[in-house]
């Protein structure tokens, strides 16, 4: 395990941090000392889940509502982002669309969003932080979770 405070004063980025994965990348993260800030559509999720990390781990986790396939509601969210905490130094593309169904059954309804949560949602994120990261002339380390179910 990695040392305490190993991310003092590093600023996380978390899209669909609210739930599941995120939220135990954000539990870590925080707990490792960064500071962060958790995206996703359900806000009553992220102030919930921002609240009780927060508590937990005594740092600040800041939560913003966010749907990843709208471009313009990506970057307000990360405008909000770079206001409440500074640029990420650490972004994790998270936010997923998952129908639990046997890829033939998915209908084109469901495959569309899925295809916009995971492939245009995470498009979205990394182009609107890494211009914003240009302009500032800083770097940051970028984590894109994908998975797959099979049987």
């Amino acid at each position: 395990m990695l040392p305490p405070n190993s991310f003092q004063g590093k600023v996380a980025f978390i899209t669909g941090g609210g739930t599941g994965l995120g939220k135990g990348m954000t539990t870590l993260l925080s707990s490792l000392g960064a500071q962060c800030v958790i995206a996703s559509r359900k806000m009553d999720v992220l102030k919930a889940t921002a609240e009780q990390i927060s508590s937990q781990t005594g740092n600040k986790v800041h939560a913003i509502q966010c749907d990843v396939r709208d471009p313009d509601m990506v970057q307000n969210t990360v405008s909000e982002l770079i206001k409440v905490a500074g640029h990420p130094n650490i972004v994790i593309n998270n936010a997923a669309g998952n129908f639990i169904s046997p890829t033939e059954r998915l209908s084109p309804n469901a495959w569309k969003t899925i295809t916009d949560i995971v492939l245009n949602g995470t498009a979205f994120v990394t182009l609107e932080i890494g211009k914003q990261l240009i302009k500032a002339q800083k770097g940051a380390a970028f984590l894109s979770i994908t998975t797959i179910y099979a049987e």
